[in-house]
């Protein structure tokens, strides 16, 4: 599946992906094994995160990646 504004080639390679979900204004990210995690906004969020399960109905919107290294990402 491919989301708003992730580009083809990015989908047949394992890499990591930043959304936001403008539902509920939640930091998404999708991890090199494909995997979705819910960040909170905290302090070091990654090491609080949560299991996510997206749906198509959801409004997830890439982010560039250079907002990576705000949430202190760990890849």
């Amino acid at each position: 599946m491919i989301w708003e504004g992730e580009s083809v080639a990015a989908q047949g390679k394992q890499v990591v992906a930043l959304f936001v979900d403008r539902t509920c204004q939640q930091w998404i990210v999708r991890d090199p094994e494909g995997g979705f995690w819910i960040l909170p906004s905290v302090e070091h969020p990654w090491d609080q995160r949560q299991p996510f399960h997206p749906t198509p109905e959801m409004d997830l919107e890439f982010v560039p990646g250079h907002y990576k290294d705000l949430l202190e990402l760990p890849f």
